[in-house]
């Protein structure tokens, strides 16, 4: 993914230091390149909110039968409303 956003940015600016694009057009072009590549980099080099080992249930939501209480299978640990377990990371994930 880096090698061909990079390629075309790179095409890109050679086309408009050739007159054959205009420069701020390549200019936006490479702003969102650079845009996206940060954003990939962010998404891949963060945690992706895991649920940790010893998380337990909040204390007034014990009696509420609107919330039930969850175990992971895996984990066999408590899993909150809309977690699921990653198989990839091997633990469960909020709002996966």
């Amino acid at each position: 993914v880096w090698i061909l956003i990079g390629y075309s940015a790179l095409t890109i600016t050679l086309l408009a230091q050739h007159n054959n694009l205009p420069p701020v057009l390549a200019a936006v072009y490479c702003t969102i390149c650079a845009l996206a590549l940060a954003s990939h980099a962010k998404t891949s080099f963060t945690d992706p909110g895991a649920v940790p080992q010893g998380a337990v249930p909040i204390e007034s939501l014990v009696d509420d039968p609107s919330h039930p209480h969850h175990m992971c299978s895996v984990c066999q640990t408590y899993k909150p409303p809309k977690s699921h377990h990653c198989r990839i990371c091997n633990r469960c994930i909020s709002s996966m």
